[in-house]
């Protein structure tokens, strides 16, 4: 009413809901594995975080996002590995592993971008629009600028002809144009 703009959803996929069912699973088996307080709680938290982190960002198609996914997965899989050995200089596992895809960010990204992702803003056809029997069939033109004189785009010839007499009747009589010499 107020706004004639018509609204569209973004797409949305399944694989975003497939993240979190991992993410639940994940928090599940680590709290019937090791309890709060168990030695398996946190590893398993971080590896199902790392899973969902990873296939979570991949249902963005988009690159940037799959790539920071990335980062994340191997950094909740450091954290994983340090819980699970208990052992903190283990950290510098992810941390050199960071640093090697930061160096490889522009490759990996551009990987990403040609074969593993569909595009993020997909380029749509123009609508379909059906034929109706009983007119004639007219193809599309492309659009050219209204100028005085013309009848308008979205009405028929014969029916701005038609139209005219009869508005001039009942309005204010017409001028005609002077022709300059």
């Amino acid at each position: 009413m107020y706004n004639e703009k018509p609204y569209r959803k973004p797409y949305r996929n399944a694989i975003g809901g497939v993240a979190a069912g991992i993410f639940i699973i994940c928090l599940a088996v680590a709290i019937a594995l090791g309890g709060i307080s168990g030695h398996w709680f946190l590893p398993i938290l971080f590896v199902g975080l790392a899973f969902a982190s990873l296939i979570g960002s991949i249902s963005s198609y988009d690159h940037r996002a799959a790539y920071g996914g990335l980062q994340g997965f191997v950094w909740f899989l450091g954290l994983a590995l340090c819980f699970a050995v208990s052992f903190w200089p283990w950290i510098l596992l992810p941390i050199g592993v960071s640093i090697i895809l930061g160096a490889l960010a522009g490759p990996i990204m551009s990987g990403m971008r040609s074969s593993v992702l569909p595009p993020a803003n997909p380029q749509y056809p123009t609508p379909y629009q059906p034929y109706k029997s009983g007119q004639p069939y007219q193809p599309a033109q492309p659009y050219q600028p209204y100028q005085p004189g013309q009848p308008m785009p979205s009405q028929p010839a014969e029916q701005t002809q038609e139209q005219a007499p009869a508005a001039s009747q009942e309005s204010e009589p017409q001028h005609q144009p002077v022709q300059q010499p």
